[in-house]
């Protein structure tokens, strides 16, 4: 699917020599569209999401995010992690 965001939520990471490890299998996994809604909740123990998106975008995290607050740009084809709280959303809105 074009313009896919996958968040994986797991919680905290393993580490070794290389860095952080993603922890499987994972709490639970999102496919949210880029400009569409936020994402649901994060689970009550989660604290690490991982994301992937297919297209370049800006990702926004809170209690109620809506694509116009702090964005964190991500690039195509990349997997990275992100500290989070429980409870809170993100979204992810077109990288201008």
């Amino acid at each position: 699917m074009a313009d896919e965001v996958t968040v994986i939520e797991t919680q905290e990471p393993r580490h070794n020599n290389a860095g952080s490890v993603m922890k499987v299998p994972p709490l639970t996994s999102q496919s949210l569209t880029i400009t569409g809604a936020a994402s649901a909740a994060f689970q009550g123990g989660t604290t690490m999401v991982w994301i992937s998106t297919t297209t370049a975008c800006k990702l926004e995290f809170g209690p109620d995010p809506d694509g116009n607050g702090d964005l964190i740009p991500i690039a195509a084809s990349t997997l990275v992690p992100f500290d989070v709280q429980a409870g809170h959303k993100v979204i992810a809105v077109a990288a201008a």
